[in-house]
């Protein structure tokens, strides 16, 4: 009988209230390693069929032995200095357990509430690390591909003029066209990104948003009409509340820090009061 269903079948027999006798008889070997029955009981559910069994125990044994191959060739050529990894090892557990340890830590002390009194005192005093890459503006815009160059004129007058009823008229004109106002006055855009979406020509882009208030361009095809409502130009400071965010990582990652350093230092000098740890006079 093949191996794997030999398992198979025993492991079955297991798994109805049979006996455990014979499941330390080595089912492979590979070199000086054994790999025994009660092995593979660890990865073949005792509730699975014969015939599961038989294809689970194949799998594993046919990996194990491949791996096992693998292994002493591996072991066979590297040099001693990369094989001793004892201390690799050791050292990534001292590591991995503080890690966990101190994360526990956190979790369980840090304060995560961070007022905007705090936020705004560090963004004043760290202002030159939250310059603007490039412009951002807070804008609203919207495009007619209307080629009736008298009505264009009208639009565009009412749209400079800026009056309650010229915008009014301007935005029920829109409506009844179907047009659509996009309005990102909420929120700041970098220049590029509102060149992006408006596409705009190539021999207007360069001009266009790099001052506040109404403009207007035409074209052959229709004109774009947009509002710069307010402009941040580049180099200068960002909006607090563009980083307001990435403050209040900053902010919380400091306390960590502070934590874990009050931590370490309170329990050495607990250790060493109770005695727990010293040096030795050589």
């Amino acid at each position: 009988m093949p191996v794997g269903m030999a398992v198979g079948v025993a492991l079955g027999c297991v798994a109805c209230g049979g006996v455990d006798d014979g499941l330390e008889r080595p089912v492979a070997r590979a070199y000086d390693q054994l790999l025994s029955w009660s092995d593979l009981r660890q990865v073949v559910p005792l509730e699975a069929t014969v015939a599961d069994s038989t294809a689970m125990a194949d799998q594993y044994i046919e990996a194990w032995l491949k791996q096992q191959v693998v292994l002493h060739v591996a072991e066979q050529n590297l040099a001693a200095e990369r094989l001793d990894m004892e201390a690799q090892l050791e050292d990534y557990r001292r590591s991995l357990v503080i890690f966990n340890y101190e994360q526990a830590l956190v979790e369980q002390k840090l304060d995560t509430v961070v007022d905007l009194a705090e936020v705004e005192r560090y963004y004043q005093e760290h202002e030159a690390n939250f310059e603007l890459k490039e412009t951002i503006i807070r804008m609203r815009w919207f495009k007619v591909n209307e080629l009736d160059k008298r009505e264009l004129r009208k639009m565009e007058e009412r749209f400079l003029r800026g009056t309650v009823d010229d915008l009014h008229e301007l935005e029920l004109w829109l409506a009844n066209n179907g047009v659509s106002i996009t309005d990102r006055t909420l929120s700041w855009t970098p220049r590029s990104t509102a060149m992006a979406e408006l596409g705009l020509p190539a021999s207007e882009a360069e001009a266009a948003f790099t001052k506040e208030g109404r403009q207007v361009i035409r074209t052959d095809h229709g004109a774009w009409f947009y509002d710069v409502v307010e402009l941040r130009a580049q180099n200068s400071i960002s909006p607090i509340g563009m980083v307001q965010a990435d403050i209040r990582s900053i902010l919380l990652n400091q306390r960590k820090i502070r934590l874990i350093e009050d931590m370490r230092s309170t329990i050495y000098s607990q250790a060493i009061e109770n005695k727990d740890v010293e040096r030795i006079a050589q």
